[in-house]
């Protein structure tokens, strides 16, 4: 549990989300149009709900994706992308030798890679759910609870291993790691003293990465 206020939002989708392509958190994919929509309509909300130019602490998973979102939030909320915390701990998870490939070719090969809850199955050669969670408790440590507000944008997947660590969701019978719902791109929610609510966006998220 924190008194800090954390913003966790979802970026906007990409070129790979609408081919309904694998992403890499190696290589860049940019925003569609939609997707730089979402990334200004995040940021209005959060100045509706922040002020102009809060003093908040800007955490920004290392991906193209993501950097492009924050610095359309950033834009909108008036304060300073280059000082966002930059890291790989906040990064989607590792699709393996799948990633950069179609879901209709990998499910050509190996089943279905949508599984129940709009989860992502594990490659066999990359990340599973304790790997993400593993990561995302080291990140959670180092950013402590220091009462100020803290603005991250991140990835569909790794969001929700975020958001149920830190609003204590139960752990998944399948993976072994609190998992929060599906959120729509676009969407932020807002944890606070252990407990989440959606600030914006909805339930539901079909598109991942």
């Amino acid at each position: 549990m924190t008194s800090s206020r954390f913003f966790i939002m979802r970026h906007g989708e990409t070129v790979y989300n609408a081919a309904r392509r694998l992403q890499s958190n190696h290589i860049h994919t940019p925003l569609t149009r939609l997707g730089c929509e979402q990334a200004t309509q995040m940021g209005v909300v959060l100045r509706n709900e922040l002020g102009e130019r809060p003093a908040v602490a800007l955490h920004v998973s290392e991906t193209g994706r993501a950097l492009q979102t924050a610095a359309l939030i950033a834009e909108e909320l008036g304060i300073d992308w280059v000082a966002a915390s930059r890291t790989h701990d906040l990064k989607e998870i590792d699709m393996g030798s799948w990633c950069e490939r179609s879901y209709s070719d990998v499910e050509a090969e190996h089943g279905p890679i949508v599984i129940a809850d709009h989860l992502l199955r594990p490659a066999p050669d990359g990340e599973d759910y304790p790997a993400i969670a593993a990561r995302l408790n080291s990140w959670i440590a180092r950013t402590g609870n220091d009462g100020r507000d803290h603005v991250v944008v991140m990835h569909g997947i790794s969001s929700r291993v975020l958001r149920g660590i830190m609003a204590g969701y139960p752990d998944h019978p399948d993976h072994g790691v609190p998992i929060a719902p599906s959120l729509v791109q676009g969407s932020i929610a807002l944890i606070k003293d252990g407990a989440e609510c959606v600030l914006y966006g909805a339930e539901r998220g079909t598109e991942h990465a």
